[in-house]
């Protein structure tokens, strides 16, 4: 049992994508609890902006603040992926 101002944090392994063309990133989720909720956020692994990540929320339970973490990545990953073929597709028709 965690006494009061104690935090469990859970640390969601990331994952590679690109922010801006030529720029890679290296996501990483973080859960734990802040008083009565539960606290998730996503930012670069290898660059933190603690004060302005990519993305956070707050949320009743544990489950809930992975669950949409890892969401979240996957979002980005379905948008990179997106980006990715476009640039394909622009690169075939120019070919």
């Amino acid at each position: 049992m965690m006494g009061s101002g104690q935090r469990t944090i859970s640390h969601l392994t990331g994952m590679r994508a690109m922010n801006t063309p030529g720029t890679e990133i290296h996501l990483h989720a973080r859960v734990f609890r802040a008083g009565c909720d539960w606290y998730a956020d996503i930012d670069d692994h290898l660059d933190p902006q603690p004060d302005d990540p990519f993305w956070y929320g707050y949320y009743d339970t544990q489950r809930a603040a992975i669950d949409a973490a890892c969401e979240r990545m996957a979002a980005f990953n379905r948008a990179r992926a997106e980006r990715i073929s476009q640039q394909l597709l622009s690169l075939a028709s120019i070919g």
